[in-house]
């Protein structure tokens, strides 16, 4: 401490006159005077003219760690306060020039010094005159010398906590000043990026091909509408508007209330396909629109508006209906089409029946060879007709892909050879060449071997309707690339080339003379394209031109020789003894009822014959029978309903019934099936078919003979 005080006085002497401002900062950092508390140190200014005093009050302060700055008079002391400010002034009262409280009383007159605390030090006025002046000079203490170290540093430590306070609330001050000009920035920065995304949006609104509109408040005034929205309404200037009495048309007024709805519920709407919105009409048509009403907040955050979005969608909802009405009507046109087929084959097969049945009776009666020739010309027509008939049939069901595939694997060699043996008669009467060249046992497809032979015996037919007698076919089958490829060739008349695309079309045919010499409706290659499609495959026509023959390629999807098929299992083949039996033969065609009767008399059998359906079941109920051959068709009460109410009688639980119609439609099958009735059988049925259904059933008590 001693070397300290010999150092400033030395300084002290070496600054002459003793105006110099002597600026000592304490390096040494002792208790501070907030325990454990870390401050920067604090500036006290000590004024005095003599240098003893200076250094003795250094000296007392040291301990504290603070910033000293010692002032040799009153004007030095101002000169430093213009500049930096302090925590707390040591002003001696008794000092040359300006005194303590002159100095006092300038440095109260600046702003910046005002409030700074000053400590009167002093030995000689002591009087309480000159203490209560220097209160009045803005001192905060007066101390009068002499006085303790420990006096002066408790007072001192005072004035540093309340310092060291003020400059924490001014660095608060600061940091909140700062906080708020950046919140401030920030806010005028977000302001600014609102202003210009509020501005885009709006060119973008005022642009939109849609009509677009918002309306705020409870009398939904118009905040925009922009150029799509006036068109709408056929309005303008609709924005500062309340919307009811911009557009007060009564037909608006639902689409007002649907606004109101979503600004009272929070909740959006969507109207798709919503008809005259806001009661636009034009041209004397309803306006259809996608609309979508969404509640927006306004600045303050609330649900305040309802954002309008609206497109016009008139024409493509007019040509949806138009086009769902034609849909219709061609649905209504195919389900009359099929109607009308299952009739025509009704009506078609109904008298083939009993002219089939009386063949089979002048085949059984038959005494004369000679008339056995009329009778086989007879048979194989009504064999064409019932075909022309199945094809109607299968036409109707194969476009409409409605035919049930028993499908299998198939050796494709086993339908060219059912199909060759359905074709050998018309290939025979023309002396055709026939080479098949298709290996047993090498390609295999997954399908329904009836409709396979029945593709290929059409292309057979076909080929054999359409080349010159003893001309050449060919049947060809192979591997190729994954598929089996089956061909069938001819070398007759051919095929023009703006004929080839369309010869799978209903109805069309090849060239024929004026006569039609070769017959058919047209519909043969259709019903092979149909099937061949069912069976995932497809079929091509090709030709080189007329005259120069035609080529058919059927591809379907091969399968390996080794696939696992489900093995079919047949019931073993047994002789069936022929047994009386009791039949009710129930049809309203009356020809082809006798025919049958006759037909099941000459074999053994007890018949009885009704034409309607009540008549039927009286005769059920009295004649007991074990087989009824029951026509659906029958006026009056059908024959669906007649099964139905045999098969309430409890008298007859063991009736067989057999379906003899000349419905065969899938639809039909169903229907008998679910009413009882065992089999279907579709008009014209040969004896044969019929014996066999007639003997599968049970034999009932009344017919057994007598021992």
């Amino acid at each position: 401490m001693a070397g300290n005080q010999a150092c400033l006085v030395r300084e002290a002497c070496e600054s002459g006159n003793g105006r110099l401002l002597d600026r000592t900062t304490l390096t040494r950092r002792p208790t501070c005077y907030s325990p454990g508390v870390s401050h920067a140190p604090a500036t006290i200014l000590i004024v005095d003219d003599r240098d003893a005093n200076l250094l003795a009050l250094e000296a007392v302060l040291e301990p504290l760690g603070q910033r000293l700055v010692k002032a040799r008079s009153g004007r030095d002391a101002l000169r430093f306060l213009l500049d930096e400010d302090c925590a707390l002034i040591l002003l001696d009262v008794q000092m040359p020039e300006l005194d303590g409280f002159e100095t006092a009383a300038l440095i109260r007159e600046r702003e910046r010094t005002r409030y700074t605390p000053i400590i009167f030090v002093t030995a000689i006025r002591r009087e309480e005159e000159h203490i209560i002046k220097g209160y009045a000079n803005g001192a905060v203490d007066y101390v009068v010398k002499p006085f303790t170290a420990e006096a002066m540093i408790a007072k001192v430590r005072v004035f540093l906590e309340l310092h060291r306070r003020e400059e924490e609330l001014k660095r608060e001050v600061r940091a909140r000043e700062e906080e708020r000009d950046e919140f401030e920035r920030r806010e005028r920065m977000a302001r600014a990026e609102a202003d210009a995304h509020r501005e885009h949006l709006y060119a973008l609104f005022m642009k939109a091909p849609v009509a677009i509109a918002i309306v705020r408040g409870p009398e939904q005034v118009f905040v925009l509408a922009n150029p799509k929205f006036e068109e709408l309404v056929s309005r303008t200037d609709l924005e500062g508007r309340p919307g009811r009495e911009a557009i007060p048309e009564q037909a608006a007024q639902p689409t007002w209330d649907i606004l109101e709805t979503v600004l009272r519920t929070s909740d959006p709407f969507l109207g798709n396909e919503y008809p005259s919105l806001w009661g636009t009409s034009g041209e004397g048509r309803e306006r259809y629109f996608n609309f979508v009403a969404q509640p927006t907040k306004g600045a303050t955050g609330d649900l305040d508006s309802v954002m309008i979005h609206a497109v016009e969608v008139t024409d493509s909802v007019l040509v949806r209906r138009k086009t769902e009405a034609l849909a219709k009507q061609l649905l209504d046109s195919d389900r009359t089409k099929d109607e009308f087929i299952a009739v025509l084959g009704h009506e078609l097969r109904n008298p083939l029946a009993p002219i089939l049945t009386a063949l089979h009776l002048m085949r059984l009666r038959a005494t004369d060879p000679s008339t056995e020739r009329e009778r086989a010309v007879i048979e194989r027509q009504v064999a064409h007709l019932s075909r022309l008939v199945d094809d109607l049939l299968d036409v109707s069901r194969a476009t409409m892909g409605k035919i049930d595939l028993r499908r299998e694997r198939l050796d494709v060699a086993t339908a060219v050879a059912r199909a060759v043996e359905m074709s050998r008669p018309l290939l025979e009467s023309k002396e055709h060449h026939l080479v098949v060249s298709v290996p047993v046992g090498a390609l295999y497809v997954a399908g329904d071997v009836v409709r396979l032979a029945q593709v290929i015996a059409n292309l057979l037919q076909n080929a054999a309707k359409y080349t010159d007698p003893g001309g050449n076919i060919e049947v060809d089958g192979r591997h190729e690339g994954g598929q089996v490829v089956i061909r069938v060739r001819d070398d007759g008349r051919g095929i023009p080339p703006e004929r080839l695309a369309s010869m799978f079309e209903l109805f069309v045919q090849g060239d024929q003379s004026s006569d039609r010499s070769q017959g058919g409706l047209g519909i043969g290659l259709t019903i092979v394209r149909s099937l061949v499609q069912l069976h995932g495959g497809s079929v091509d026509a090709r030709s080189e031109g007329p005259g120069l023959g035609s080529e058919f390629l059927i591809r379907l999807p091969a399968v390996a020789e080794d696939a696992p098929v489900a093995e079919e299992t047949r019931a073993p083949a047994r002789a069936r003894p022929q047994q009386r039996r009791r039949v009710l033969i129930v049809d309203d065609d009356v020809d082809a009822a006798e025919m049958l009767a006759e037909a099941l008399k000459d074999a053994g059998h007890e018949v009885r014959e009704e034409h309607d359906g009540a008549s039927a079941l009286v005769a059920a109920a009295q004649f007991q029978p074990d087989v009824v051959l029951l026509d659906l068709g029958l006026p009056g009460m059908g024959g669906i309903e007649v099964a139905r109410r045999l098969r309430a009688f409890p008298q007859l639980a063991g009736v067989r019934i057999v379906a003899l119609t000349g419905f065969g439609q899938p639809a039909e099958r169903t229907r008998t099936a679910a009413v009882g009735i065992e089999s279907h059988l579709v008009k014209p049925v040969d004896l044969e078919t019929v014996m066999e259904a007639i003997s599968s059933s049970r034999v009932s008590s009344q017919s057994k003979p007598s021992a």
